[in-house]
């Protein structure tokens, strides 16, 4: 249909395509490919759900500090003159912090197979950087001979440099069929983000197309230039602009006025990207409030959801690249007396009172001192010769074995009973 408003020449017409059922792999890969979307890491972090969930994934862990243990006879301390120390929780190269760097590793992590890093050592083989490679230009391998593990790193279509064993560090992605061959998670999630891709591409021709088009005007006989222009700017003094809205209109010679509605069947597919955001949330495990969908949180549950978020999204990440860590950037002597782990106490600390309820009894019960306290919360260490080290409990409290020796006398000839 074709019609002039302010003397243009409009046409309404079919601006929606039908998008392909779900399930129909092959009819949703040919209208993926005729309306141009390629389904890819990069492509998907053009959705905003997708970036968000992985941004929020990446920069939760980044923030976290990443500390390097070795076990002692008296339990655990700080690896701080371990070589590996620094770079794990400050520096891993002179370019980028720690935050940028698992920010970039985490990154890759989530959205391709794995997540690959270069390892630089010295002439004595201590590790002295750490530096991101891009998943897209490597080709992990092994050695069919030795089994040994390699990786190509490709430029420009050229082999750059190949890093054997013990010069990368490796996370691989999601596994359930070949060990060394890791599933592409875009892939597997192709249908979900090819279907959003195409909802969002229809919202954009929806409003392009003018869908916020208010009606038309209909004459059943042709017009004059001359009455043509007379009647538009009439029209428009008397009906155009906020000031006259909501006027009724007197039309003549027959003229009459149609409303341009919005097809329901539209109208549900642009609702259905709201459902979209809560597939690809499933999808990347992150709850819907961290990518500000608040529809079903309430002011109850959004603590309980952070701490789900932590526990099943957060930890399960952090172990996988602690995992790493032990297994490639430690020697097989190390791997017996050090180890890394996130610092996840920040995550679950809950408000003021929470905290000095459990810190309170914590120093009550006599598993934290002073300074175990004091660390968690950044405040400065008490002095030694001050007690800030001392482990103490209750006065009231005693040992059980020491209950046979503290029963009155009296209550001892009773059976053990006053």
């Amino acid at each position: 249909m074709k019609f002039k408003i302010l003397g243009k020449q409009i046409e309404i017409k079919n601006i929606v395509q039908s998008l392909p059922g779900i399930g129909n792999d092959q009819a949703w890969s040919a209208y993926l490919q005729a309306k141009g979307y390629s389904v890819s890491a990069s492509t998907a972090i053009k959705v905003a759900a997708v970036i968000r969930c992985v941004d929020v994934v990446a920069k939760t862990i980044a923030s976290l500090p990443l500390n390097l243990f070795q076990t002692t006879a008296n339990g655990r301390e700080k690896a701080v003159k371990h070589p590996l120390y620094k770079l794990l929780y400050r520096l891993p190269n002179p370019d980028v912090t720690a935050y940028e760097f698992w920010h970039c590793y985490i990154f890759n992590l989530m959205l391709t197979k794995g997540a690959f890093a270069k390892i630089v050592r010295d002439r004595n083989g201590f590790i002295t950087q750490l530096w991101n490679i891009p998943t897209a230009n490597v080709d992990y391998r092994r050695n069919s001979i030795n089994n040994e593990r390699y990786i190509d790193v490709y430029a420009n279509g050229k082999i750059l440099e190949t890093l054997r064993d013990g010069y990368f560090l490796y996370t691989p992605g999601l596994r359930f069929s070949n060990a060394d061959g890791p599933e592409d998670p875009i892939k597997i999630a192709s249908e979900v983000l090819g279907l959003t891709m195409a909802l969002n591409g229809y919202a954009r021709d929806f409003f392009e197309n003018g869908s916020n088009l208010g009606g038309f005007l209909e004459s059943p006989n042709a017009l004059s230039e001359q009455s043509y222009q007379r009647f538009i700017e009439s029209w428009a003094e008397a009906y155009a602009g906020v000031k006259n809205a909501h006027k009724v209109a007197f039309l003549e010679e027959g003229i009459k006025y149609n409303a341009v509605g919005i097809d329901p069947l539209k109208s549900q597919a642009l609702e259905s990207r709201k459902f979209q955001i809560i597939e690809i949330c499933r999808f990347m495990g992150v709850p819907p409030h961290k990518v500000f969908d608040l529809e079903r949180a309430t002011f109850s549950n959004i603590e309980q959801q952070n701490i789900e978020y932590v526990q099943e999204t957060i930890d399960p990440m952090s172990v996988r690249i602690e995992q790493s860590i032990y297994k490639d950037l430690l020697s097989t002597k190390e791997q017996d007396i050090y180890y890394s782990k996130f610092n996840q106490n920040a995550l679950l600390r809950g408000d003021t009172a929470t905290r000095t309820t459990y810190y309170h009894n914590a120093r009550q019960d006599g598993w934290m001192n002073a300074n175990d306290i004091r660390d968690l919360e950044d405040m400065t260490r008490i002095p030694k010769e001050e007690g800030g080290d001392i482990y103490a409990v209750n006065g009231n409290m005693i040992p059980l074995t020491a209950i046979p020796q503290n029963i009155p006398k009296g209550a001892q000839a009773k059976g053990g009973t006053v």
